[in-house]
C-alpha cells in the first residue's frame, strides 16, 4: 500500500534539563510537529457511482453499505510508559463537486469451500446517503496500541484521516494539507529491561524430553530457549481459566526474562475435546459462527493506561466472557491486539508427530539455500465470482491479493510462479501438489477452504460446480518437496482452525442426525464444515512427513473478504510479505506480527468494526515464531 510521505516535518522540539534539580512532568513534555501535503483526488466512474482516490491514501474506509473513503495514516512509535499528552490535528480543505453518488462500500463475504454461503447484493445505505451530515463524522480518528516491534516495546500512535462526504449536497472536503502536533511525556525510567532468554516454549510435561533437541538447537544459534509445562504454570498462577494462567505465565516470562517469542508446543489431547495447551475461543458472533480460537490472545499481552502498560486481559467490561462483541459500549470488550511477543503454534496431539517437526526445523535453519529458497509460487483464481455474489467480470481478488505477494517477492529477487485460474495455468488438486513438491520458499494460495480442504472458482464462475479442487487432506501424502519447505500462506476459511477433532462427528450426530451431515441447504448441516477431520490443513501442512510446509498461516475461523476490491484477508495476507521484502522481518513471528500491526494502524477499526475485528483476531500461525525465514546458512 501507498505510504503518506511528508513533505515538510517541523523538528521534534526535545526539551533538556538545565541544572542539577529533576525537571518537573511539564518541562519533560516534548513535541512533534509535522505537515503532510495531500494531492488532489481521483475520481473515477463506476456505472452509477463514483470511486474516490488520493495519491496518499493508505487504504480505503469500508462500511458496509456506507460511502468508501480513502483514508491517510501516519503512525509514530515511541517508548512503552510514554504518555500522550495531547494529540491536534488540523485541515485546510478544498471542495469537490460530484456529479454522482461515491460507491457504498460492498458486504463481506465468507471465504468458505461451502457452496450454500452466498453474499447478497449491497444495500445503499439510506441513513448516510440521504443525510445532510458528513460522512464519516470525524475527519480523523486517534489509536493507541503497545507491542513489541524491533524487538523493542513501543506505543504505537496512529492518525487516519479521511475526506469528508456529504451526499446530498454532492461534495466532497478533501484536506489539502494536514498539520499534526504531539505533545507527549517520555518514560523516566526505561521499562522492559530484562536479556535472559529470546524463547518460551510452553507445552505439557509428557512432551519435554522429545522437544529438548529443539532446545538445543535453538540456544547453540543464539536463540535462547527455556521450557515450561503447564503441570508447572498452573498450581502457581490464579487466572479465571487455563488460558489466563498461561498467558499471566507469559506476562512474567516478559518481565523476568525478556522474551521476545512463544511456542505453543501442543494442541488437543488425541482426537478428544481436553487440551495440551488450550485456546482461547472468541466470543465475536458475527451471525456466521458465534467464535473461533484465537492465539493472539497469548500474544496480546499489554494495552496502554494512560502512560502506563497493563495486562490486556481481553475482558475489558469485566464481565468474565472474553473478546466479546456486542452493541457498543455495553457489551463490547475493547482490546489493544498489538502482539507484544511473537507467538506460533504446532498443535501436537501425539508424541509420534514431534520428531518430524523438529527434525525440518533444526534442517532448514541449518542447511536452507538460495538454490531452492529464492523460489516462490502463488495460486489462485476468482474468489469472489458471479455465482457468489455482486461480483464485476473480470475482477479476481484472489489473483490481485497474491499478485502483490508475487511483486513483493520479485522485487527483492525471487523467482515466482503465477499459478492462476485466468491464466489456465493449474486445473486441480495434481499440478497444486507438484507446484508444492518442486520446493520453494513461499507460497501464497489464496481462495476458499474449510478445515480439510482448499481451492478457488475459475474465471467469472456462473455456478458452484466451476470450483476448482487445490489440495485435500489426503493429499498431503504426496507432498515430495522433502527439506525444500516453503512457508504457505493459506487465505481460505478455517484452514488453521487446529481445534478441530473426530469427536465432533459423533457430537453433529447427537445434535442433528444423520440428516444434518447430508444437508447442504439452509438450514447448513455440521458435514461440509469438515471440523470432524483429525487435524487441520495448516497443521497438516507443517506435520507432513517428507514433505509440505515449514510453517503455514491460516484463518482458525471463515475468512472474509470483498467483492471486487481487496480488503479484510485479501489486505492482510500480503502484508506478510510486505513485511519480510520491505520490512526486514526474516523471523517468521515477527513478520506475521508486522501483518497484524499494519493492519491495526493502517486499516484500524478493531473495535468500531466487526470484520476488521474477525480479520486479526482469527489469523494464526502455525509453526516456530522464532524461526529464521531462509535459514542461517
Amino acid at each position: 500500500m501507498k505510504k503518506i510521505l511528508p513533505l515538510l516535518a517541523v523538528g521534534i522540539l526535545v526539551l533538556s534539563g538545565l541544572g542539577a534539580g529533576a525537571l518537573s512532568d511539564q518541562e519533560r513534555i516534548q513535541e512533534i510537529k509535522e505537515i503532510v501535503l495531500i494531492s488532489e483526488p481521483i475520481i473515477q466512474e463506476r456505472e452509477d457511482f463514483l470511486i474516490l482516490d488520493l495519491k496518499e491514501a493508505t487504504s480505503m474506509l469500508f462500511v458496509t453499505g456506507k460511502p468508501m473513503i480513502p483514508m491517510m495514516t501516519k503512525t509514530y512509535t515511541f517508548p512503552a510508559g510514554t504518555k500522550i499528552v495531547d494529540v491536534k490535528v488540523h485541515f485546510d480543505y478544498s471542495t469537490y463537486g460530484l456529479s454522482k453518488k461515491i460507491q457504498p462500500s460492498p458486504k463481506a463475504f465468507p471465504l468458505s469451500y461451502h457452496y450454500g454461503l452466498r453474499a447478497s447484493t449491497v444495500e445503499v445505505d439510506e441513513n448516510v446517503y440521504s443525510s445532510r451530515d458528513l460522512y464519516p463524522s470525524k475527519p480523523y480518528i486517534v489509536g493507541k496500541t503497545i507491542g513489541l516491534k524491533d524487538g523493542k516495546h513501543v506505543l504505537s500512535l496512529s492518525i487516519r484521516v479521511t475526506p469528508q462526504y456529504s451526499p446530498v449536497a454532492d461534495t466532497i472536503n478533501v484536506p489539502t494539507n494536514i498539520d499534526i502536533q504531539i505533545k507527549y511525556l517520555p518514560p523516566e525510567n526505561i521499562l522492559f529491561t530484562a536479556d535472559e532468554y529470546d524463547l518460551l516454549i510452553i507445552t505439557d510435561e509428557k512432551f519435554v524430553s522429545q522437544l529438548q533437541p529443539l532446545v538445543d538447537h535453538k540456544n547453540s544459534i543464539g536463540v535462547r530457549t527455556v521450557i515450561e509445562t503447564t503441570q508447572n504454570i498452573y498450581p502457581n498462577y490464579d487466572g479465571r481459566d487455563a488460558p489466563e494462567d498461561i498467558k499471566l505465565r507469559i506476562k512474567d516470562a516478559i518481565e523476568g526474562w525478556g522474551i521476545k517469542y512463544v511456542l505453543l508446543a501442543g494442541g488437543r489431547k488425541g482426537q478428544t475435546f481436553n487440551w495440551y495447551i488450550p485456546e482461547r475461543r472468541t466470543n465475536n458472533d458475527d451471525g456466521w459462527e458465534g467464535g473461533f480460537a484465537s492465539d493472539l490472545y497469548y500474544g496480546d499481552i499489554y494495552k496502554d493506561d494512560n502512560g502506563t502498560p497493563i495486562f490486556e486481559d481481553w475482558d475489558s467490561n469485566g464481565n468474565g466472557i472474553f473478546a466479546e462483541w456486542l452493541n457498543f459500549p455495553t457489551g463490547r470488550d475493547i482490546i489493544d491486539y498489538d502482539p507484544d511477543v511473537s507467538v506460533g503454534r504446532i498443535p501436537f496431539r501425539y508424541a509420534f508427530e514431534i520428531d518430524t517437526v523438529i527434525n525440518k526445523i533444526i534442517t532448514y535453519e541449518n542447511s536452507a539455500d538460495d538454490s531452492w529458497f529464492k523460489n516462490a509460487v502463488v495460486i489462485s483464481g476468482d474468489t469472489g465470482p458471479p455465482c457468489r455474489g455482486p461480483a464485476t467480470p473480470g475482477i479476481y481478488e484472489g489473483e490481485l491479493a497474491t499478485g502483490i505477494s508475487a511483486d513483493l517477492l520479485e522485487d527483492i529477487g525471487f523467482t515466482v510462479e503465477r499459478l492462476w485460474l485466468s491464466l489456465g495455468a493449474w486445473s486441480g488438486r495434481k499440478d497444486v501438489i507438484n507446484a508444492i513438491s518442486e520446493g520453494s520458499g513461499f507460497i501464497h494460495m489464496a481462495g476458499h477452504g474449510n478445515p480439510a480442504h482448499w481451492g478457488n472458482f475459475l474465471p467469472d464462475a456462473q455456478s458452484e460446480e466451476e470450483m476448482i479442487d487445490g489440495l485435500l487432506l489426503r493429499d498431503m501424502h504426496k507432498l515430495k518437496n522433502g527439506e525444500k519447505l516453503p512457508v504457505i500462506v493459506v487465505g481460505g476459511c478455517h484452514n488453521a482452525q487446529f481445534n478441530v477433532t473426530m469427536l465432533n462427528f459423533i457430537k453433529g450426530i447427537l445434535k442433528q442426525g444423520l440428516r444434518g451431515y447430508f444437508r447442504m441447504t439452509e438450514p447448513y448441516g455440521d458435514f461440509w464444515k469438515r471440523e470432524w477431520v483429525p487435524r487441520d490443513f495448516c497443521s497438516w501442512l507443517v506435520m507432513q512427513k517428507g514433505g509440505g510446509a515449514i510453517a503455514s498461516m491460516g484463518c482458525s475461523g471463515l475468512g472474509l473478504g470483498y467483492f471486487n476490491v481487496l480488503g479484510l484477508a485479501d489486505w492482510l495476507e500480503p502484508r506478510f510479505f510486505d513485511a519480510y521484502a520491505n520490512q526486514s522481518k526474516n523471523i517468521l513471528g515477527e513478520a506475521h506480527d508486522q501483518a497484524i500491526r499494519d493492519y491495526l494502524n493502517i486499516i484500524g477499526g478493531v473495535n468500531s468494526h466487526q470484520n476488521d475485528r474477525k480479520t486479526v483476531e482469527e489469523w494464526t500461525l502455525i509453526g516456530d515464531p522464532s524461526l529464521k525465514i531462509g535459514g542461517y546458512e
